[in-house]
């Protein structure tokens, strides 16, 4: 199956708003506060990198990597 940018685009969409939907709940925040917060993390930035690939896992993998950034625990993303 070949993977066009409007169907990568699409998925970064899809995570973003998970993200933005989770965070809210978890920081009892509404949701353009949230947004507001994912925007300027390096989690967003990853995910806006389509080389990164980040794209193309799941929700619950990005929100981990954004809890670890939130954490301070970014080592956990550096993969040999």
């Amino acid at each position: 199956m070949n993977v066009t940018s409007l169907n990568i685009n699409k998925s970064i969409q899809s995570l973003s708003v998970s993200l933005v939907y989770r965070l809210s709940r978890e920081e009892n925040c509404s949701n353009e506060e949230a947004l507001k917060k994912l925007l300027k993390t390096m989690t967003y930035e990853l995910l806006q990198d389509k080389e990164s690939g980040l794209f193309a896992e799941s929700s619950e993998y990005v929100w981990s990597m954004l809890q670890d950034e939130k954490d301070g625990n970014i080592d956990s993303w550096i993969k040999e």
